[in-house]
């Protein structure tokens, strides 16, 4: 009797902990396939009609670049590569990469005889991830798909737009645009962890990477060109 009740708690125990797992299993799934990361932050100074200056913030929000845009609306690009939902369980997020900013026009008839303006915003690395993931075909177990992504707005110069990545594209929300007070001499911009803060060791490691594969790949073809 006592045997049968020692292993049918156990069983009971078993079961529970197994339902833990299942559960734990399924609220991280959740939480990973919908996470959303702002990647990048927008605001317009009017500088003419239908000319402005755009301020975009990438990354840590920390450094600020300036890039006139023209039109009504303005819109971002970047390239995606999304992995297999299985991989997403093992913490691979999807991977973005910005490539353009420019204005655009509501009429199709202004944006194809008007001037336009586009600034590439792409960073060059040893190796290019999306034409990697191209190039292995069928051997290719992890990616699921590659892809541009776009999102575009109005430009309000009253408005703060926020680009977040979400593992399957980017899009974009925007709040009232905060006012300076008179007696102060700059606008004061929130960003999510301190400016100068240092990377973590992983982002480190790769940044030394990339720029020593980078400098070697250079040497090569300029031993080459010689």
């Amino acid at each position: 009797m006592r045997k049968l009740v020692t292993f049918s708690l156990l069983t009971v125990c078993i079961l529970a902990g197994l339902l833990v797992l299942l559960l734990s299993a399924s609220i991280y799934t959740y939480s990973v396939l919908t996470d959303e990361t702002v990647i990048a932050e927008l605001r317009f100074d009017r500088t003419g009609n239908r000319e402005y200056l755009a301020y975009l913030r990438t990354g840590n929000r920390c450094e600020e670049h300036v890039y006139p845009v023209v039109g009504d609306q303005w819109r971002v690009d970047a390239e995606f590569l999304k992995w297999k939902y299985w991989a997403l369980l093992f913490g691979l997020e999807s991977q973005y990469r910005l490539d353009r900013l420019e204005g655009r026009y509501r009429s199709v008839d202004e944006q194809n005889n008007n001037p336009n303006l586009a600034h590439d915003l792409g960073e060059g690395t040893a190796i290019d991830v999306v034409e990697l993931a191209s190039a292995l075909g069928p051997v290719n177990f992890l990616t699921d798909a590659t892809y541009g992504s776009s999102t575009y707005q109005d430009i309000d110069p009253r408005q703060v737009y926020y680009v977040s990545k979400t593992p399957t594209g980017i899009i974009t929300r925007s709040a009232s645009r905060p006012v300076p007070e008179r007696d102060a001499e700059t606008l004061a911009i929130a960003i999510e962890r301190g400016c100068g803060a240092q990377p973590t060791l992983w982002p480190r490691i790769v940044a030394w990477t990339d720029e020593a594969a980078r400098n070697a790949l250079n040497a090569v073809r300029k031993s080459g060109s010689d």
